[in-house]
């Protein structure tokens, strides 16, 4: 048995599990292999592909309230291949998920080819389909429709082997999705989770959404966020302005700047100034916490602290990336505005195409190298405290009603983006007019 917290945690998963009582079966190959027990034979082969896919579904008890969702709440995309598809192509995507769809020329279901057949296929065969068509390998069963149940889903795998079932519609043409065995065993047994996260860090602590469900610091910690970035942002400006103008009466070579140049200096000072704010506020080991409760969740870890700390900091998704993408074509805006007469046609749009091409390049590595330094820091153990308890709360109620599907202004609303654009664009109105009421902007 290993010592790896991510493999020790399954282990736990898996204990769980079968304390609770719920009955399992195990494939074939691994209840007859070494004659070990069902515990210690899982628990040893978590660190070779030994997964929630080998857990059938007969004899699971299917909650009432499951069994007339429709089976597009757990279908899953997967990229299917064409029958006159090569052996290489197909050897690409097995390693990938271990099963793939095969269609005819009109997008119609085939069958499928699972790494089983590949495996199981004589050398001989395989060496001749290298440059042939993999239709000798490929496996016809009955699919899945859209309209189809989760019962029937779950009946479906009960009576065979099979990790994926392809969904078709009415006309039999493959939609582009399948029903896993895994999300299919998550969903009966309240391990689902949201296919896609957000959140947020704020004063009032961590704050996360699925879209439909969010859980957390709430509308108050989503105002309270707005207000704080608006404040700060606006004092910043001010500050920076005055020591530009008291730096220009110390140095009057300053004022021979051109107006891009001190705009573009101002801007500048403006960000380190926040960006140096944010690394020594709480707010940036909120938003640490934040990212690595995401990552233990997309990861399958338990919400424990010992757990949640093996994990990044950083996260793929983080706003953090999109504000240095922004940020990157805004001095491209302003660069243009106001140099671009002194420049010949030919050299602007070098220029521009060679910016644009670093931004897109490096938005991403920057934006991460942002995060790691400035905008989140090692959380401490109250923080992580309350990543713990927005995910946890945001995880109850996926489970609690995971086939809800939100609209674009739903998703919108529990983004929290319009709470803070509204708080924000207040509070720097106020504030311009406060300095103006105390004669000092």
């Amino acid at each position: 048995m290993t010592d790896n917290p991510l493999q020790l945690n399954k282990v736990f998963q898996l204990h769980q599990t079968i304390s609770a009582g719920i009955t399992l079966n195990v494939s074939r190959s691994v209840a007859e292999s070494h004659g070990k027990s069902l515990y210690n034979e899982i628990a040893g082969n978590l660190g070779s592909n030994m997964a929630a896919e080998h857990l059938l579904m007969e004899n699971t008890i299917i909650p009432p309230e499951y069994c007339s969702l429709p089976v597009e709440v757990i279908a899953e995309p997967l990229e299917a291949l064409p029958i006159d598809a090569k052996l290489t192509d197909l050897l690409r995507k097995l390693s990938l998920t271990g099963f793939v769809p095969v269609l005819n020329g009109k997008r119609r279901l085939l069958g499928y080819i699972s790494d089983e057949e590949v495996l199981l296929s004589p050398e001989a065969q395989l060496e001749q389909l290298r440059t042939r068509s993999v239709s000798p390998l490929v496996e016809v069963s009955p699919p899945l429709r859209m309209t189809d149940t989760v019962a029937r889903a779950a009946h479906f795998f009960a009576q065979s082997d099979r990790t994926w079932i392809p969904v078709v519609d009415a006309e039999g043409r493959y939609t582009g999705r399948c029903v896993s065995r895994t999300k299919l065993y998550k969903l009966l047994h309240g391990l689902l989770k949201p296919p896609r996260i957000g959140g947020l860090a704020t004063p009032l602590g961590v704050y996360m959404t699925s879209g439909y469900h969010s859980a957390g610091a709430g509308w108050k910690g989503l105002v309270a966020t707005g207000m704080l970035f608006g404040g700060l942002v606006h004092v910043l400006d001010w500050l920076t302005l005055n020591a530009f103008q008291y730096t220009a009466i110390i140095y009057p070579s300053l004022v021979s700047w051109g107006e891009g140049q001190l705009l573009i200096l101002q801007a500048g000072l403006s960000l380190v100034c926040l960006l140096g704010l944010l690394r020594l506020s709480p707010i940036s080991g909120l938003h640490a916490a934040e990212h690595m409760t995401i990552n233990a969740i997309e990861n399958d870890l338990q919400l424990t602290e010992p757990l949640i700390r093996t994990q990044p900091r950083e996260h793929a998704r983080c706003g953090t990336n999109l504000m240095v993408l922004l940020g990157g074509f805004e001095l491209l805006g302003i660069f243009l505005t106001y140099y671009w007469q002194a420049m010949n046609p030919i050299g602007l749009m070098l220029y521009t195409g060679i910016w644009a091409l670093l931004v897109f390049r490096f938005w991403k590595p920057a934006g991460l190298w942002v995060q790691r330094h400035f905008t989140t820091k090692k959380p401490t153990s109250a923080q992580l405290a309350s990543g713990i308890k927005a995910g946890e709360e945001l995880l109850s109620k996926f489970q609690a009603k995971p086939h809800a599907m939100p609209s674009l202004l739903r998703r919108l609303w529990g983004s929290g983006m319009l709470h803070m654009i509204v708080s924000f664009l207040v509070t720097a109105w106020l504030l311009e007019h406060l300095l103006e009421i105390i004669g000092i902007r």
